[in-house]
């Protein structure tokens, strides 16, 4: 049998002899063989979107280190960044407003260039695709303790958080929530502080060049690295909205969605994000040339890239993402017609079966 999107002869895929079945039988047993052929269908879609998914995990490491190596260093002899009012303006597109709460606290926006956003609010971080409405308990992050957000072009936005004031209980998987009482944001030798969050009269400092000493006395806490817009971000080269905890309560059973991310975030945490030149490993560089076909120029061979080297992969990068991104778009819509194909052919199976039985059964009625 010839290969036919991966099914052929040796799928395990009996030939049905219709001479040795009865009408009834055979019947049942094409519409078994198409499921067995529709089945392997659907999980060589599902092991492709398994490796799109990776490869995408791999690309935005990939992005986020020559973000580092651009600008993780970056030493400016002025300030470029602004504020104006409760609104602070960061380089690139990015910016921060700020604005009481109806509490008596207060609560901000992060915005990028794009539009997409990340939006504090009820100790809860909540990423928001350009136009669209995000559901808390669905994508939220729990703010529980010290955390950094590594934006695309290297900026570090390190939130500080005071006590909970309710213990986590993995009981019932509740409490453990803090509030975000200063902000600091750092890019290279640039920085600049927000206090007294948990009030309703913050305060935001101006830019400085003390970004150094700032980021070394901030507690980075748990980091996540923006993934190609504020609406979706990283951790530990997962995304967070596909994160996934053990149960505390059951170790036989699995969390995600809100409860997963609080367990995962649930101990305080400390962390310097550090800094200097990244290196490309060697599985990395295995990746860039068997699987991804990326050239790239690495004068030391041995991945340690310079900054121009990193920013003419940097472009390659982003060009990988975007195809890779249209091809799980892609594969996901062939899953989806191959599952509704699959779930058609049991049906049609059912309904066979229940004709045969009824026209068995008119036949009995008859002979009585």
């Amino acid at each position: 049998m010839a290969t036919v999107n991966g099914v052929n002869s040796n799928n395990n895929i009996n030939i049905v002899d219709a001479s040795q079945l009865s009408q009834q039988d055979f019947i049942s047993a094409v519409y078994l063989e198409r499921g067995n052929m529709l089945d392997a269908e659907v999980r060589r879609i599902v092991g492709e979107i398994e490796t799109s998914n990776q490869l995408l995990v791999n690309v935005n490491n990939l992005i986020n280190k020559s973000n580092i190596a651009q600008y993780g260093s970056s030493q400016y002899t002025a300030t470029s960044w602004t504020t104006n009012g409760n609104n602070i303006v960061l380089d690139n597109g990015y910016g921060i407003a700020i604005q009481p709460d109806a509490e008596g606290n207060t609560t901000f926006t992060l915005i990028d260039a794009e539009g997409n956003q990340l939006n504090y609010q009820n100790q809860t971080l909540v990423p928001v695709a350009q136009g669209s409405i995000s559901d808390a308990n669905q994508v939220g992050i729990p703010v529980m303790n010290d955390m950094t957000m590594v934006l695309d072009d290297g900026t570090e936005i390190t939130f500080q958080t005071s006590a909970s004031g309710a213990p986590f209980d993995p009981s019932n998987l509740s409490g453990g929530l803090a509030n975000i009482t200063g902000i600091s944001i750092t890019r290279g030798n640039q920085g600049l502080s927000v206090t007294n969050l948990n009030s309703a009269n913050p305060v935001i400092g101006a830019p400085s060049l003390d970004g150094t000493t700032l980021d070394a006395a901030s507690n980075d806490g748990y980091v996540l690295l923006e993934a190609g817009g504020l609406h979706s971000w990283e951790y530990d080269g997962t995304n967070t909205n596909l994160m996934t905890s053990q149960d505390p309560n059951d170790p036989n059973a699995t969390l995600s969605g809100y409860a997963a991310r609080k367990v995962a975030f649930q101990n305080s945490f400390t962390n310097e994000v550090t800094g200097g030149m990244p290196v490309l490993t060697q599985e990395e560089r295995d990746i860039l040339s068997n699987l991804l076909k990326i050239n790239y120029s690495d004068a030391s061979g041995t991945g340690n890239l310079t900054p121009e080297e990193w920013a003419s992969l940097k472009t390659s990068l982003n060009a990988a993402k975007e195809n890779l991104t249209g091809s799980n778009q892609l594969q996901t819509v062939q899953l989806q017609r191959a599952m509704a194909t699959y779930n058609q052919n049991f049906d049609a199976m059912s309904n066979s079966q229940n004709k045969i039985y009824s026209l068995l059964r008119d036949v009995i009625n008859n002979v009585k």
